[in-house]
C-alpha cells in the first residue's frame, strides 16, 4: 500500500470522526448519570432517558418561581438561568448562561423529532437573535421562565399558542436521542393562554 493511499484513508477516517463529533449531543458523557463507554445501546438509552427525566423533575420543582433577569435561584430566575439551574440540580453540569449561546451549543433537531428534555428556542418580540429558551416536556409543551404576558415566572406553555408559533426558532438537543418515552411528571395541568417572553 502506498503512503499516498494510506494518507487518504487516514484523512477520510479522521474526517468521519470530526463530522460525527460535530453532530454528537453535548451531554453524551461527563456527568454522573451518563452511560459508560462500553454500555449497550439499551443501557445508553435508559441512562439518557433517566437523565432527561431528572432534568424535567428538577425543572418542575421551580414551577411558580418568579421571573428575575439574571437570576438562577428559587428567589427568581430568567429563562437561561432556569435551564442552568435545572440541569445543574439534576446532573451537576453547568450549561451556557445565555439563550443564544445555548442555541449554538445544542444540536439542532426538527420539531417533529423533539423529545422530553430537549431545549426549545424562540426569537420573541420581533428579535432577530435567539432570546428565549425553555425545556420541552412532550406533547408540544414546555416549561420556561416567562418575563412577560398574563403569567410570568416559571410556567408551562404550549408550542400551539400563537405567540410561540410566531416566535419559534427551533429545538436543540443536549442529550443523544433515545427510544420514545413519556415522562409522567409532565401531566401537571397548565394554562394554554399564557403568552410570554
Amino acid at each position: 500500500m502506498s503512503i499516498r493511499l494510506l494518507m487518504k484513508i487516514l484523512f477520510s477516517v479522521m474526517m468521519i470522526f470530526i463530522v460525527l463529533g460535530l453532530y454528537a449531543a453535548p451531554l453524551e458523557r461527563g456527568y454522573p448519570l451518563a452511560p459508560s463507554a462500553g454500555a449497550s445501546s439499551d443501557e445508553r438509552s435508559r441512562a439518557y432517558i433517566n437523565a432527561r427525566t431528572k432534568v424535567i423533575e428538577a425543572a418542575v420543582k421551580y414551577l411558580g418561581t418568579p421571573y428575575s433577569y439574571g437570576g438562577t435561584s428559587a428567589a427568581g430566575m430568567d429563562c437561561s438561568g432556569f435551564m442552568f439551574r435545572s440541569f445543574h440540580d439534576a446532573l451537576g453540569v453547568s450549561l451556557p448562561r445565555s439563550s443564544s449561546i445555548l442555541f449554538t451549543w445544542a444540536v439542532s433537531v426538527p420539531v417533529e423529532n423533539a423529545q422530553p428534555g430537549d431545549l426549545v428556542f424562540f426569537r420573541t418580540n420581533g428579535s432577530r437573535s435567539i432570546n428565549h429558551v425553555g425545556l420541552y416536556v412532550g406533547n408540544r409543551r414546555f416549561i420556561h421562565a416567562a418575563s412577560a404576558g398574563s403569567q410570568t415566572g416559571v410556567i408551562f406553555s404550549s408550542l400551539n399558542e400563537q405567540y410561540y408559533i410566531n416566535s419559534f426558532a427551533g429545538i436543540g438537543r443536549a442529550f443523544p436521542e433515545t427510544s420514545p418515552f413519556n415522562v409522567d411528571i409532565i401531566m401537571i395541568p397548565f394554562n394554554n393562554s399564557a403568552a410570554s417572553e
